[in-house]
């Protein structure tokens, strides 16, 4: 598992400066780490720890990775808003529901003694798939966060098979929360390894701190802040979220990024993490814990990857 440096730590003072009676933590809060995204490969050398509640794929209703499948089928009953152009190609592989599959890993603060999710602490989580209420497709999947440290996250990930010929990504879901104000942000990556290096795609909706999209620099290990709002989304209402990359001239490309239908375009580029031991593409989802750690849930439904 390889870990990213965040350059969040004057994120996090500004926040105990805002609450002082969290002046109390660590001055490790100083050298703050924060995950940018999913395992090198779909097998892992090590397992990560088990979730605190409900280990990732022993519910009924959760299916294999049966393989790639040419259309979104995941995507059944939308609500009624559209997604920005995508411009998936007819042959494109698409992983079609996601959320359903077992295999998913996950872990808090470290992983094998290494920084993964990081934060201030481990966070408890749980996903529990085959949810009919609140879905979209009759088997969404509920992740939880929660836990005794305040700024503790856990990071979620389901790896796939190498392909080293795709060179544009698709990332579409379907996200639902009953307390939109809990999360100090919600990370939504892509990851693609191969041959020594790997491009990630790490995407942070920062809601508590910038207010904006913040997304990964590889090479240089930190957030970059966009100019692309990400306001706090309403409550128990479904919301749309696409994101589109490329892997270009051998760089990361962040193309464009759509929010129930509202499309902004980010254009930025970026190189790659080089000295990556690992192949495989993953999708991962990573939940954020606030100053007091308040708990909260996020229902993921049709999730889909989609790449060429």
């Amino acid at each position: 598992m390889q870990f990213c440096l965040s350059a969040r730590s004057t994120r996090l003072i500004s926040s105990i400066l805002r609450n002082p009676w969290s002046a109390v933590l660590s001055l490790s809060v100083l050298f703050s780490l924060t995950a940018c995204g999913g395992s090198p490969s779909s097998t892992m050398a090590s397992q990560p720890q088990m979730p605190t509640l409900q280990p990732a794929g022993t519910t009924s209703g959760t299916s294999s990775d049966s393989g790639s499948q040419s259309s979104s089928s995941g995507n059944s009953n939308p609500p009624a808003q559209t997604s920005g152009p995508q411009g998936i190609p007819a042959g494109a592989t698409t992983k079609a529901a996601v959320q359903t599959m077992s295999n998913w890993e996950w872990c808090t603060a470290k992983l094998n003694g290494k920084p993964c999710a990081s934060g201030l602490g481990d966070a408890t989580s749980s996903m529990t798939p085959g949810q009919d209420d609140p879905s979209l497709s009759g088997q969404s999947a509920h992740f939880t966060l929660g836990g005794p440290t305040p700024y503790s996250n856990a990071l979620w990930w389901r790896g796939f098979d190498a392909d080293t010929k795709a060179t544009h990504f698709v990332y579409d879901l379907y996200f639902y929360l009953k307390s939109p104000s809990a999360p100090e942000a919600l990370e939504f990556d892509i990851n693609q390894s191969m041959g020594g290096t790997r491009w990630t795609w790490g995407t942070e909706c920062s809601y508590r701190d910038t207010g904006h999209w913040d997304i990964w620099d590889p090479e240089a290990g930190q957030w970059v802040t966009t100019s692309v709002p990400c306001p706090q989304v309403s409550a128990n209402e479904w919301h749309q979220l696409t994101w589109t990359v490329e892997r270009v001239d051998g760089k990361a490309h962040y193309i464009s990024v759509a929010l129930d239908g509202d499309v902004h375009q980010v254009d930025k580029y970026y190189n790659p993490q080089q000295h990556f031991d690992g192949s495989g593409v993953t999708v991962a989802f990573q939940m954020d814990g606030d100053y007091r750690q308040d708990p909260y849930s996020v229902w993921l439904d049709n999730v889909s990857l989609s790449y060429w």
